[in-house]
């Protein structure tokens, strides 16, 4: 038996687990962010961060980085092959032999579709889509930002029902429940206070993303036009995401789409992913079945690891290996 490491990297959070390519858990290590998008310094200042994690990970196993046969990392920002490459020779020059680093959205695709191919859907701290087809041809959309189009997660949401309120207010845009439970939210008497609670409690203070995100969920589900309107806004926006990536690949006449992150999963998420889903189906004439990301997206980067040793995962080992690292919540079972 040799040893395996798999690893996720997002923007908040990073989990690297070692384990024997029989499915056996070995090591585990969690830290901070692994995305060098949010460091000010960039790769530099992350990359001693992720060292950092990746040798408390191998100490715990009592091996060295050589002693790794196969290792996988999904870290989120790798969006394009020179990112890439620069990783792989920075985890080259720490002792690893060959490994392979893909952005993030990829990792769910091996977590939650046996067959190995499918599209992993991210909207969380940020937003892509990589798919894998049933050729083994993989493609990332999105990821980028603003410049190309992408929706940018959690926190482009969150800012799309700013704008609609802001809107109501003083562009002469439709008003909407939504104003009033923005007010409340940031504790302001009346819209004469909105710009400077937005800067006190949004921009410089504690309210996050997923209570502006609520705010349109609860009012679409009032029936309010205006939040209603935005949901079919940003899942036209997502669909077409979607459905430019599932042409550029081979897909059968469906295509399983995993959901990854908190904009996707948590609270009521489902009155955006529905939409997505209808409109994809829609735009690609494809049946999507969505799959929420009942895993550790991190059981992806081991399975694949182990993929790249054995040439397959069986049956028995996937079963170890998701057994190792899943509890009821979601949350890996091993720290």
């Amino acid at each position: 038996m040799g040893y395996v490491l798999g690893a996720d990297g997002g923007g908040t959070k990073t989990d690297i687990f070692i384990f024997h390519t029989d499915g056996t858990l070995v090591a585990s290590a969690r830290g901070g962010a692994a995305n060098h998008e949010v460091y000010p310094g960039g790769f530099s200042e992350m990359t001693p961060v992720f060292d950092a994690l990746c040798e408390r990970a191998l100490r715990a196993a009592g091996i060295r980085a050589q002693d790794v046969c196969a290792s996988v990392f999904g870290l989120a920002g790798i969006d394009i092959p020179s990112q890439k490459t620069r990783m792989e020779a920075h985890l080259i020059s720490r002792g690893f032999h060959a490994p392979f680093v893909i952005n993030d959205a990829f990792l769910g695709i091996k977590a939650m579709c046996p067959n190995g191919a499918g599209v992993g859907f991210v909207n969380g701290t940020g937003n892509s889509f990589g798919g894998i087809d049933l050729e083994g041809n993989w493609l990332q959309v999105g990821g980028t930002g603003l410049a190309v189009g992408d929706l940018s997660g959690a926190r482009g949401m969150a800012e799309a029902v700013l704008q609609a309120v802001y809107g109501a207010f003083y562009c002469m845009q439709p008003a909407t429940a939504m104003a009033d439970k923005f007010l409340r939210l940031v504790g302001a008497k009346d819209e004469s206070e909105l710009v400077e609670r937005i800067y006190q409690r949004y921009f410089f203070g504690d309210i996050q993303p997923k209570e502006i995100i609520a705010i349109l969920y609860d009012s679409a589900e009032e029936g309010d036009a205006a939040a209603l309107a935005l949901l079919d806004t940003l899942a036209e926006r997502l669909a077409r995401s979607l459905g430019g990536l599932i042409g550029r690949l081979s897909f059968g006449d469906t295509v399983d789409i995993v959901l990854i992150g908190s904009a996707n999963l948590k609270g009521k998420a489902h009155l955006l992913t529905q939409r997505v889903r209808e409109r994809t189906q829609a735009l690609t004439g494809k049946a999507c079945r969505m799959l929420p990301l009942a895993l550790p997206p991190a059981v992806g980067a081991v399975l694949w690891a182990i993929e790249q040793v054995d040439g397959a995962v069986g049956p028995q080992v996937r079963a170890r290996v998701l057994a190792a690292l899943s509890e009821p919540d979601g949350e890996p079972a091993a720290r």
